[in-house]
């Protein structure tokens, strides 16, 4: 399989490589091609053919269970700025699988903020997509780590601590491949690290 650590910054994300990381990505553009985006942030997923041809790409389908109901594009559009949040809610999902499918610069940052510090905040849980924290004001908070993305990669990502990202800097669409579990709820980044790099 040849995975190999480009950087551990545990427990945020680990960034990583496999031998087709590039015909993944280059699969995931093709299915898109002619299609435009023009809200700030688009939640795209992948019709259930085309997810299982991504899906039949990455190597490590052998070691994780994949929805394949749940192959998703992220897009985010130059400018825009999305606020702390928790990935998931009915049922929450501990974990991402991230392919940097889109990069055009290095504006772009993801942060990642304690519970202690953003409890002041409203939840918002009325969405099954997310756990937000509404009227959340980053200038108000230093975050614990954070992370530009960079192009051609792969990210194990820990969407169970509360994180933004921050385009709003940038000129460039971002794209973004999330892959998420079977059962989201019951697999932690914890233990995907254990299974993909034995650490």
């Amino acid at each position: 399989m040849n995975l190999s650590i480009i950087e551990n910054c545990s427990p945020y994300y680990i960034r990583f490589t496999h031998n087709n990381v590039d015909e993944v990505i280059s699969k995931c553009l093709e299915f898109v091609d002619n299609k435009q985006f023009i809200n700030p942030f688009t939640h795209y997923v992948y019709p259930l053919d085309n997810a299982k041809s991504i899906l039949s790409l990455i190597p490590i389908t052998t070691l994780i269970d994949f929805d394949p109901n749940r192959v998703s594009l992220f897009v985010t559009q130059p400018g825009v700025y999305y606020r702390a949040h928790k990935d998931g809610n009915i049922p929450p999902h501990r974990f991402s699988i991230n392919y940097t499918v889109k990069i055009l610069d290095n504006s772009c940052v993801t942060s990642w903020y304690s519970d202690e510090d953003l409890k002041g905040y409203f939840r918002d849980y009325r969405v099954k997509n997310s756990r937000e924290c509404l009227k959340f004001d980053k200038n108000k908070h230093t975050p614990l780590h954070s992370m530009t993305a960079i192009q051609g990669e792969c990210i194990l990502f820990n969407t169970e601590i509360y994180h933004d990202f921050d385009n709003s800097e940038s000129l460039n669409e971002r794209m973004i491949l999330t892959l998420r579990h079977v059962d989201p709820a019951s697999v932690y980044f914890e233990d995907i690290r254990k299974v993909l790099f034995n650490i």
